[in-house]
């Protein structure tokens, strides 16, 4: 008997967090002896990692992003929408495509493409929309429609579109994280008494740069020890606010206390020479795997009270917890947290009993082929 065929689309061509389960994905079902077929929007660098493992092209996908919530971005991507499904009917009766999995919500031309075509369609959500109802309304609906089973990536982005999906289709399942090869460690310019402070994320205004700002300036008024790493790039759409971010640092002279690092590829590296993480989110961010890490490195580890963060940090058990929108209570907790040792050791721990249960990548793995394997 030949190999099912699965075609999968995924939003963008990083090395983020949605991308490194995106490679997971590919990986757990290449294993279990099923073809690959995966469509991206542009080139990027995935590629390299994708193309052992599976079938790769290239086409517009009509990815929903905020940029195009206006007349003319929503015509802008009605058509590349029309374009898309039309390419990916071809492409899936020219390869004999028997599943299309769409692996984010801000694509919803596999989802139309796949039950037109009368093959299973299954979407896999990391995202919580913010700012524009109508957009949540209708992707909801449309998930709705085109799909024989959603998954989500926590109870959090569960939580926000059971409003809109059935809930007898929607199930979550926690990512399961695969640890990136360790480097040599190479030294971080620092002096001895600095306190490194760090933060991994994309430059985007969701992810609360300018709040962690806020915060250091309340720390660094407390003591110069306080240094700040921030990892990351942005989205074209967003260098703007990334210069704004830089520029708002050099007013205040701060350019000694808080640096930029940019993209990095050598995260174990980093955080291995952090004395304490952050994760400075405004709005609720869906799983950001970027606390895994952290804490798999030993780094004691504080995050907004929002979204799945709140469920990796298990409701303060793993780590701290801190308002999103009170920089001067946020310091204070993170400076007696700093001084606190022995609920750092406690935390850590804590995180360890709760992967093993919640977040493995056997566990992960196993959710993952079920759901596939009941939609074939």
């Amino acid at each position: 008997m030949k190999n099912k065929k699965i075609l999968i689309l995924h939003s963008s061509n990083d090395l983020y967090g949605a991308s490194k389960i995106f490679l997971q994905i590919i990986q757990i079902l290449k294993n279990s002896e099923y073809e690959i077929h995966v469509v991206l929007p542009s080139k990027g660098p995935l590629d390299n990692l994708i193309n052992q493992n599976a079938h790769v092209c290239y086409h517009s996908l009509g990815v929903l992003r905020k940029m195009y919530l206006n007349p003319l971005g929503l015509i802008n991507r009605f058509i590349n929408n029309i374009k898309a499904i039309k390419f990916l009917s071809n492409y899936i009766k020219h390869n004999s495509i028997d599943l299309v999995y769409t692996n984010t919500s801000t694509i919803l031309c596999g989802g139309i493409a796949a039950i037109k075509n009368n093959i299973p369609s299954l979407f896999h959500i990391h995202e919580i929309p913010m700012g524009n109802k109508l957009y949540e309304f209708l992707s909801g609906k449309m998930i709705n429609k085109y799909s024989n089973r959603v998954l989500t990536v926590s109870e959090s982005v569960k939580k926000h579109w059971v409003k809109y999906i059935d809930s007898n289709k929607i199930y979550r399942i926690y990512n399961g994280i695969v640890f990136e090869k360790e480097v040599e460690l190479i030294e971080l310019e620092k002096d001895e008494s600095d306190f490194v402070i760090t933060s991994i994320a994309r430059i985007i205004p969701y992810k609360g740069h300018d709040y962690l700002i806020d915060i250091a300036i309340e720390l660094i008024d407390k003591s110069k020890k306080f240094k700040f790493l921030i990892v990351g790039d942005t989205l074209p759409s967003y260098v703007s606010y990334e210069l704004s971010i830089k520029q708002r640092i050099k007013d205040l002279k701060l350019e000694n206390q808080i640096k930029f690092l940019g993209f990095r590829n050598d995260v174990s590296n980093i955080l291995k020479q952090s004395d304490l993480f952050i994760h400075p989110a405004i709005s609720p961010d869906p799983l950001p795997t970027v606390l895994f890490e952290s804490l798999h490195y030993g780094v004691p580890t504080v995050a907004t009270n929002l979204g799945g963060a709140i469920e990796i940090l298990d409701n303060g058990n793993n780590g701290l917890l801190i308002p999103y929108n009170d920089p001067k209570k946020a310091a204070v907790l993170i400076n007696e947290y700093c001084n606190n040792i022995k609920l750092q050791k406690m935390h850590l721990e804590n995180s360890k009993k709760n992967f093993k249960i919640n977040f493995s990548s056997e566990s992960f793995n196993k959710n993952i082929l079920k759901e596939v394997n009941n939609l074939l």
